[in-house]
């Protein structure tokens, strides 16, 4: 079997190396029109070209490729029944490819297999039908492909039959290069490919300009070489895998840009044994103390120094004290730095602390919606999460802990469930770029510690409130000497602090906490 001239001078036009044309067993043939079966039979002088599929060098299905149509475009099709396999399939089973010390490449079609092969890889296979739509029927581009194979079934997995019939040999290849034209099916024949061999073998290939062709295999060997070629297949990118990154991978974080408590007191440099204490964005704080210690005055009034002198938008899930009008005294008092009781009713500084605390703080809470659920810490999160895009929050409170509704999975301990909380917390803190504080009880036991003695570990359910926080807080109130013990006891990061203890001047009558 033989080709005929003109299919030599098509060859020879796409670059494609004629001996290895012969070796895969290429031929020209004609429609035999002595029947009414309409066959392929093989002619030296034929305008169809047949590319033969061989498995174990027997001829197990045909590819035809006949003249082009008045437009242009190409005709294909296949001999009835065959097996659905790679073109070039025998290369599966080369032992490079099953040491790793050599990928195999996947093409779109025939010319581009012959062109990989042409261009000195020998391990280099084509798909048999060419790559899917990219589109639907009315021209809508289709959804992305399924990063898994979850999806797939292998028993009704027709258009990928070839990778179902070829598996046993396929999952003993270490590596894949997809290959695919750089167009919307071709990139869709790649993800579909990825997902069904497994992202973490496959790399796909950067394509050259091909001077307003489309890219694939065989035009880049006419228009570049073969080199080019090789180079395309040795510098193929591996595809992303969730979890898996190079160095160069990682952007680079934003530095970090710590901002004043708003207590002078509390700012870097301190002196040694003293507390050192900054915010930022995107961390995550734990606030510790005994009932009636202070924590909860101290944590809103660092809310209003952070939205007075930063402009910080602060959002507060409160659900143990009542927003009127324990809240809006407490943020008043902040405000003004006196009592709000004691000033007129029609003071404009009164009417200015009610514009602020309108301005930056927004408030979770069940109160006003009677039949609204048991608030969880999904239902804060979510709340938030609209905060952040209406309100431009900065900062989150959750006052206080215990308050919330805990759903804990079956099996799952206190202690479980409780990093598993603080991890959704600590994402939402870095994905929106917000300032996480909790306020937490302590045990029981820990509650009956004397003055000095309780310790960030004695927070009530489990340690990972201190491990896993960026800051760890504790607050301790002298009332008889009317004082405020802050204790920076975990700083994560050290521009935004250092550990240590610095005693306020603290009124409880006043709630307010002064340097």
């Amino acid at each position: 079997m033989t080709l005929s001239r003109r299919a030599e001078e098509w060859f020879a036009a796409r670059a494609i190396d004629l001996e290895i044309v012969s070796r895969m067993g290429i031929y020209s043939a004609r429609r035999d029109d002595t029947g009414d079966s309409g066959a392929v039979i093989p002619d030296a002088s034929g305008d169809i070209l047949v590319f033969p599929y061989l498995e174990n060098e027997a001829e197990v299905a045909a590819k035809y490729r006949g003249r082009p149509r008045a437009d242009g475009s190409k005709v294909l099709w296949q001999r009835a029944n065959g097996r659905r396999t790679f073109y070039n399939a025998d290369v599966l089973d080369d032992p490079k490819l099953s040491d790793g010390s050599a990928a195999l490449v996947i093409t779109e079609g025939e010319p581009d297999c012959l062109a990989v092969l042409s261009a000195g890889y020998p391990f280099a296979v084509s798909v048999p039908d060419g790559a899917p739509p990219d589109k639907d029927a009315h021209g809508n581009k289709l959804p992305p492909v399924p990063e898994t194979a979850d999806d797939v079934d292998p028993n009704n997995d027709d258009k990928y039959r070839f990778l179902v019939n070829n598996w046993e040999r396929l999952k003993k290849i270490k590596r894949f290069i997809l290959m695919t034209d750089d167009d919307g099916p071709g990139h869709r024949l790649r993800d579909e490919l990825a997902r069904r061999l497994g992202r973490v073998r496959c790399s796909f290939v950067t394509y050259p300009d091909c001077g307003g062709k489309k890219p694939d295999a065989n035009e880049v060997l006419i228009r570049h070489g073969a080199s080019t070629v090789v180079d395309m297949i040795a510098n193929a990118t591996p595809y992303p895998v969730k979890g898996i990154y190079r160095m160069s991978e990682f952007p680079d974080p934003p530095a970090m840009q710590p901002v004043t408590t708003g207590w002078g007191r509390l700012d870097l440099p301190v002196q040694e044994g003293m507390a050192g204490l900054m915010m930022d964005l995107g961390l995550f704080m734990t606030v510790l103390g005994i009932p009636g210690s202070g924590k909860s005055t101290w944590t809103t009034q660092l809310a209003a120094n952070l939205a007075r002198a930063h402009g910080w938008n602060i959002g507060i899930a409160t659900f143990e004290m009542k927003v009127k009008p324990y809240m809006q005294k407490l943020l008043r008092n902040a405000y003004l730095g006196e009592p709000a009781s004691g000033v007129h009713p029609f003071d404009p500084r009164l009417r200015a602390a009610d514009q602020f605390i309108e301005q930056r703080f927004m408030f979770m809470s069940c109160e006003i919606d009677d039949d609204a659920e048991d608030p969880t810490i999904d239902w804060v999160l979510d709340r938030a999460g609209d905060a952040v895009v209406r309100f431009g929050l900065n900062v989150l409170i959750i006052d206080p802990w215990n308050e919330l509704e805990h759903h804990r999975r079956r099996d799952e301990s206190l202690t479980e469930y409780v990093g598993r909380a603080i991890k959704k917390l600590k994402r939402f803190a870095r994905v929106n770029n917000v300032l996480v504080i909790v306020v937490i009880h302590p045990t029981k036991e820990g509650g009956l510690k004397g003055a000095g003695s309780l310790s960030l570990y004695d927070a009530a359910d489990s340690s990972h409130w201190v491990n896993k926080a960026d800051y760890g807080i504790k607050i301790e109130s002298d009332h008889q000497n009317q004082q405020l013990t802050v204790e920076v006891g975990k700083v994560r990061h050290r521009p935004t602090g250092r550990r240590g203890s610095t005693i306020f001047e603290y009124i409880p009558e006043m709630e307010l906490i002064s340097q």
